[in-house]
């Protein structure tokens, strides 16, 4: 049986075929819009294919189409396919597979054409709120490291003509002046440079990752800003995912592939591991260290009472609709909230600098 079972998986593999979907986010979530359009009006799955594969402009997204359209074509599922064209997250392949299983192909699409545009908004939403704050922290550091590089140098040079003593602060100016003024061509360049490795593998690099994400969690306006976004994603799509008629496990079993928090993802694991035993919701609620962190104990008492009631998905979907709200709202506050902060910090930047200047220029008089 072990062997049996490793040929299918090898069969599986080699019939994969890998292709570089970067960059070709929004062209797939249209690709999925216009195949359930298509699909909705009665039309076939290999006629809908062909006429996208016809329309399609761009090179990488046309051989992802042509790929879909030959292996649909061989007779192969249609599901198992856009999961080897890597054409859609876990949570989306599952509501097609059922889809496909149920003959709801056209509805569930529909549903995973909603969640991508939940998804797109949340994006939107989260970059928008934090486009402003991002453009500011960039220009303080652009004109700090211009005038680190250009100002001390000189202000180094005015000072070493006075014999007389002078304050600690500018002392310290005119030794990063000199400093920058010697080294400075390749200091500024070079921590540039590791300042955008550190980010990379804050938040990018996906092993290490976790712990941006675990400092942007002790930051208090954007831990609620990514805690909102996370109920609200968990609302819509365990939600759209019940309502299609998917079992709780096999629905809840695509929900660590929904987000990118790891936190999250070990608590929906934790839900998973829970329902697969016979727990209900309440018990894997209560039985996570930390679970008010994540989930609000409202949310929590909402979704228990609707277990009981048997109104999971139409709470879920008011869970999601609430707390989309609630991002909408914090999304439009943080630039608000931020941009006090970050005068603040600028005004301490320009005060250094300024009495470092100003204060050798009060005792003139006596280091003259």
């Amino acid at each position: 049986m072990f062997k049996a079972e490793k040929i299918k998986e090898k069969k599986k593999k080699k019939g994969k075929k890998h292709f570089f979907t970067f960059g070709l986010r929004s062209e797939m979530y249209l690709f999925v819009e216009n195949l359930s359009i298509l699909l909705s009006t009665g039309m076939g799955l290999v006629l809908a294919l062909s006429i996208i594969q016809k329309d399609t402009t761009s090179r990488r997204m046309k051989a992802i189409v042509s790929y879909v359209l030959d292996e649909i074509k061989k007779g192969s599922p249609f599901g198992e396919t856009m999961g080897n064209a890597r054409i859609l997250p876990r949570h989306s392949l599952s509501l097609v597979k059922a889809g496909e299983a149920t003959g709801r192909l056209a509805e569930n699409l529909k549903v995973v054409v909603l969640q991508n545009d939940k998804e797109r908004m949340f994006r939107s939403k989260i970059r928008s709120s934090l486009l402003y704050s991002t453009i500011v922290i960039v220009l303080t550091i652009v004109i700090g490291v211009v005038t680190a590089m250009f100002t001390l140098p000189k202000i180094a040079s005015f000072f070493d003509n006075f014999e007389a003593e002078l304050p600690p602060l500018t002392v310290g100016l005119i030794a990063a002046g000199r400093f920058l003024g010697e080294y400075g061509n390749i200091i500024v360049p070079f921590a540039l440079v590791f300042l955008v490795i550190v980010l990379y593998f804050l938040f990018s690099f996906p092993k290490t990752k976790f712990i941006g994400h675990s400092i942007l969690f002790r930051v208090p306006i954007i831990k609620n800003l990514i805690k909102q976004a996370e109920i609200a994603r968990f609302g819509f799509i365990l939600g759209t995912m019940l309502e299609a008629g998917m079992p709780m496990r096999e629905s809840l079993s695509s929900m660590p592939g929904t987000t990118t928090f790891r936190n999250y993802k070990k608590f929906y694991e934790h839900m998973i591991d829970g329902v697969s035993k016979g727990k209900m919701l309440d018990e894997c609620f209560s039985g996570y260290p930390k679970i008010n962190m994540l989930f609000p104990s409202a949310v929590r008492q909402l979704i228990v009472a609707a277990e009981k009631s048997g109104k999971l998905s139409e709470t879920l979907f008011r869970i999601g609709e609430m707390y989309e709200q609630r991002v909408e709202s914090t999304a439009k506050n943080l630039p608000i909230v931020l941009e006090p902060l970050l005068i603040v910090i600028n005004g301490i930047v320009i005060a250094v600098l300024a009495l470092g200047i100003i204060l050798p220029i009060y005792n003139l008089a006596n280091i003259i």
